[in-house]
């Protein structure tokens, strides 16, 4: 298969692991950018447009979607997706900690374990998915 980026091999964003092809972290940004805006369309359509944390959801998902798309260089790639990934997990935590101890009924279930799926997952994979310029090697673990 003749790769545009680097002649015959695997794709530029994905590397081979024992037969699964793994994305770079520039391709889980896009991904997690799609997921964050079908998370703010579903908050839009369940609860209004009265709910703060559907643009949040939208503002994260956007910025997420704007690093996946960027010339950036895989370090800043990668800086930027655990950067945003650890404040999804903290505002999200936040959020439901406080619903908890406060007399307040603000939990959409669904919509804040589906961003503290998409936070962990991004601390994930800034850490351990390959680089785009990298296609056989993720990050190493010392």
């Amino acid at each position: 298969m003749c790769n545009v980026v680097g002649g015959y091999g695997p794709l530029a964003f994905t590397a081979s692991l024992g037969g699964w092809l793994v994305p770079g972290v520039t391709a889980y940004a896009r991904l997690a950018g799609i997921v964050l805006l079908v998370v703010a369309a579903a908050g839009l359509s369940l609860f209004g447009w009265d709910e703060a944390s559907i643009y949040y959801h939208a503002c994260l998902g956007l910025f997420f979607l704007f690093v996946g798309f960027s010339k950036l260089g895989s370090a800043t790639v990668r800086q930027i997706v655990g950067g945003l990934g650890v404040l999804l997990v903290v505002v999200k935590g936040v959020e439901v900690l406080a619903s908890w101890l406060l007399p307040i009924r603000y939990l959409h279930g669904p919509i804040e374990i589906a961003c503290l799926i998409v936070g962990v997952a991004s601390i994930l994979a800034a850490r351990y998915l390959p680089d785009r310029r990298s296609p056989r090697h993720g990050r190493r673990v010392r």
